[in-house]
């Protein structure tokens, strides 16, 4: 008796949605919703990630130029590492002036001067930012072509007074994930490197 209410059960059920406005294409709907939401989750997941690798290696940048130690900070770039931007209109240009690893050494002390090394170690929350990955600015979308599809690029931008002047003076540096590491991929400054 059981099994023969089961089996019409079974057959109630099979009516009911296959009489269903749509013939059940209701149900595709939610399949749909779900694979969203994991969508969804997952652009969480690397977003969360793609800011704890940056402040990984933000934190190993800044522990580095606290101590003065320059020795291995090559590891925590990409190169070509690029020390400036074109003139645009209204904005930034394009980054440019790309020095290769092989450079870096002749370069080093002009990129990490001692405004930086005194300044950046000290960068707080309102230094730092996310760079909006829809961004219109020509200089972040030359630099988001370096990185891996679909991760985040992040800025420290720290603007001072200049020494014994009324003038201020800025530098930033830009972060991003290239071959599935974060390293920083350019900086642009007042003054220029080359």
């Amino acid at each position: 008796m059981k099994t023969s209410h089961i089996i019409f059960s079974l057959a109630i059920l099979h009516v009911l949605i296959s009489c269903t406005p749509e013939s059940g294409n209701g149900q595709k709907t939610i399949e749909i919703k779900k694979d969203n939401k994991a969508s969804l989750a997952t652009a969480n997941a690397i977003t969360i990630n793609d800011e704890q690798e940056f402040r990984k290696l933000f934190k190993i940048l800044t522990e580095s130029l606290k101590r003065k130690n320059l020795s291995n900070i090559e590891t925590l770039m990409n190169f070509p590492f690029y020390t400036s931007h074109a003139e645009a209109s209204n904005n930034l240009g394009a980054a440019t002036d790309p020095i290769g690893g092989n450079e870096f050494q002749k370069y080093k002390t002009t990129i990490f001067n001692a405004d930086v090394m005194r300044l950046l170690p000290s960068c707080k929350e309102e230094n730092l930012s996310e760079i909006d990955s829809k961004t219109d600015e020509l200089y972040y979308k030359s630099l988001k072509k370096l990185t891996d599809p679909g991760s985040k690029m992040y800025e420290a931008y720290m603007q001072y007074p200049e020494k014994d002047t009324q003038a201020e003076s800025y530098f930033g540096f830009i972060f991003g994930k290239v071959n599935g590491k974060f390293k920083a991929l350019a900086t642009y400054a007042k003054w220029p490197v080359k």
